[in-house]
């Protein structure tokens, strides 16, 4: 053999190598001695640095043999005792970070003090939340006003004190808030429906079961684990110097009416024997602390207090009204919660979304029978006819007309088609008499049902519709609220006396003035957000998949009206994403603001504080999750307005007093600015608009 072929075999043998082996041979490789394959000397640093370097758990190498070349895997002995994958490195990674700061705690503050460094270089971090508002002011300022804090509608927590077979053995257990809800709601949400619900003909307790509130500050201070309250207020409270002896929280149950609250548990006496009991004890007058509907059902207390102990008692023993976010004009919420059980949250979901919820909960009927069931919800009924809720959007030259709306010419004739799917019912024997067995209602006429599906309605005719639809509900309505206030003419002088001798007027503010005192203030308190995400009117229209054998679902929200505040059928506007801005500002701004007007006969002093939503970047030391996650630390929706940073100093200045030696002129906000107003939105010009009209 000549060298020049020699030579091409060794470079056939070559390029063999490197071929992928077949799988049919199977040879026995040879291991390599360690001479062939050296291993340098690495440092401790490159070692340990190896392990989270990727590479193939499948790496070859070559071997070879006389006969043929394979392929052979290469096992490390200290790559076989440390963990490949990932997670797994990642996982031993924080193991031996957590050990080290565990027995070198003084490291852990130059580790965070390094990523402070390096995330203050992106302008990632900032001084400004380090620190809670109280505990920036509690240099400054220490406990004045004790404080009783009177929650929201579902805001206080419900526990079982009596139930049916259904919930034996949960005696005490959560029915609202905590995750025992939850678990109740998942295990069998039927029973959990019949014992939230008051008697949907009596809103007393029904046969045989007992809800009654959690009492304390656990009863408000989270709905969930992570889901705050009122827990950053009694935090920023706690910090300044408050605590169990001058801080209360008053909850009660938000399903009542006032007039039952008191009849029941004895409520507002409770409430004017914690208010003197807190006087007499630090001799200081009373801050009232309150958020939502509890604003509504305060105004309820003061003209009680005043009937039963006369006006003096407030100028004795209150020193200020903090309504944080109350609609005390109500909201259009209310009305299409008692219609059809929809609302802005739940209309965005469609068709497919109800179907899901119908299949969770059985029938979608049980929406409105749920809000039909609580007494309280008419307390929010909107107050103050078309002259109020004309000004909805905010708008002087785009009023809002009407707050329910159907399609234009889609509903004639519909009183047959109505009839005809009324018989498929015909078999149950509630429905073949007219009778609506889920919401206890009398069938509405589909004479009268095509009536009103064949117009749109002023807010004035909304009532109209309701004593139609629920004929039963709004006798109930009638039995504890007067709503007077809302569809009578503003001349009728007789009717504004009505309030002396009629309890059912306390809740609405247009109808009953404040009481005649002097020293006492008032703080209308509420998030301002000008883009349109708050309701102010619904746009309905019959659903093809909606149980025809209740009456309460033969109306859903479409989107058939071209309108620049339509969304999902829900008519928007300006406000707090829960409470429109006529609601939440007009009275402070207006009829109180007006000098010995019939609303504000003793001149109490009103002040508006307006919070704007500002953007903020995500701070990765100090933002917690649960508040990145519903708008950040100056988010101003109706709830996360509890948490906002401007609101929680405003509040501690408010029920505050200076510590004696103290620099007070280093605060933005002081005892001086705290009594002004801070507005941002045009209710001033809203609130004259309505004023005028009202004296027309």
């Amino acid at each position: 053999m000549t060298d020049e072929t020699s030579e091409l075999i060794s470079k056939a043998a070559d390029t063999n190598i490197r071929r992928r082996p077949q799988k049919k041979k199977k040879t026995p490789t040879t291991v390599v001695s360690q001479s062939k394959h050296p291993v340098s000397r690495q440092s401790v640093v490159q070692w340990f640095a190896s392990f989270f370097t990727y590479t193939p758990s499948d790496k070859i190498d070559i071997v070879s043999n006389d006969e043929n070349k394979k392929y052979r895997r290469i096992y490390s002995p200290i790559h076989s005792c440390i963990c490949k994958r990932l997670l797994c490195k990642l996982i031993l990674l924080f193991c031996v970070m957590y050990l080290v700061i565990y027995f070198r705690p003084d490291y852990s503050i130059y580790m965070r003090n390094s990523l402070e460094n390096m995330l203050k270089r992106f302008n990632l971090t900032s001084e400004e939340y380090r620190l809670r508002p109280g505990q920036r002011l509690s240099q400054y300022r220490q406990p004045s006003m004790p404080i009783i804090i009177i929650p929201g509608i579902i805001s206080t927590g419900l526990e079982l004190w009596q139930g049916t077979e259904c919930a034996s053995g949960k005696f005490r257990h959560r029915f609202w808030t905590s995750m025992q809800m939850v678990n109740n709601i998942g295990r069998d949400h039927q029973c959990w429906l019949k014992h939230i619900s008051l008697n949907l003909s009596t809103w007393n307790d029904p046969e045989s079961i007992r809800l009654r509130p959690v009492l304390g500050w656990a009863a408000a201070d989270y709905v969930f684990p992570g889901y705050w309250l009122w827990s950053k207020v009694i935090h920023n409270l706690a910090d300044i110097g408050y605590d169990p002896t001058n801080l209360v929280t008053l909850g009660y149950d938000w399903r009542l009416t006032p007039a039952s609250l008191e009849e029941r548990d004895g409520y507002f006496t409770q409430l004017k024997f914690y208010t003197e009991f807190l006087r007499k004890k630090h001799g200081e007058k009373v801050a009232l602390l309150t958020h939502s509907m509890g604003a509504n059902y305060v105004l309820y207390f003061l003209r009680w207090v005043a009937e039963n102990a006369g006006d003096q008692w407030i100028d004795d023993n209150v020193a200020t009204f903090l309504n944080v976010g109350g609609p005390l004009l109500g909201t259009p919420k209310a009305f299409s919660a008692v219609l059809s059980g929809e609302m802005k949250d739940t209309s965005v979901l469609g068709d497919l979304g109800r179907n899901i919820l119908g299949k969770v909960v059985g029938k979608l009927v049980v929406f409105p029978r749920f809000f039909r069931a609580l007494g309280s919800v008419p307390s929010m009924f909107p107050r103050g006819g078309s002259d109020v809720w004309n000004e909805c959007y905010g708008v002087d030259k785009d009023p809002m007309k009407h707050m329910l709306i159907f399609p234009k010419d889609r509903y004639k004739g519909f009183a047959k088609k109505l009839i005809a799917l009324r018989e498929k019912c015909g078999e149950e024997e509630d429905y073949s008499k007219g009778f609506d067995a889920v919401l206890e209602e009398i069938y509405a006429k589909p004479e009268l049902v095509e009536e009103i599906m064949t117009k749109n309605h002023t807010i004035e005719e909304f009532y109209d519709v309701l004593k139609i639809l629920a004929p039963r509900y709004m006798d109930l309505v009638n039995k504890y609220y007067n709503l007077d206030g809302t569809i009578r003419t503003k001349k009728d002088e007789d009717a504004k006396k009505k309030w002396k001798t009629d309890s059912r007027y306390w809740t609405d503010p247009l109808s009953t003035p404040l009481p005649n005192v002097t020293n006492l203030k008032i703080y209308c308190m509420y998030g301002y957000i000008k883009e349109p995400m708050t309701e102010c009117g619904y746009s309905y229209g019959f659903s093809s998949h909606t149980d025809h054998c209740s009456s309460a679902l033969l109306l859903f929200n479409t989107s058939h009206t071209v309108s620049p505040h339509l969304k999902s059928g829900v008519f928007l506007g300006p406000g707090d994403a829960t409470v429109p801005l006529v609601s939440l500002g007009h009275m402070c701004a207006g009829p109180w603001k007006t000098s010995k007007s019939y609303h504000n006969p003793g001149e109490v002093k009103t002040i508006i504080r307006e919070y704007i939503h500002k953007t903020t970047t995500f701070d990765i030391l100090t933002t917690r999750l649960e508040d990145a996650l519903r708008g950040g630390e100056y988010a101003v929706t109706h709830v996360e307005l509890l948490g906002n940073r401007e609101f929680l100093t405003d509040l501690l200045m408010i029920v505050s007093k200076p510590i004696i030696g103290t620099n007070q002129s280093r605060l933005l906000v002081n005892d001086d600015n705290i009594n002004q107003d801070k507005i941002y939105s045009n209710i001033r010009q809203i609130s004259d608009r309505i004023m005028k009209r009202q004296k027309k």
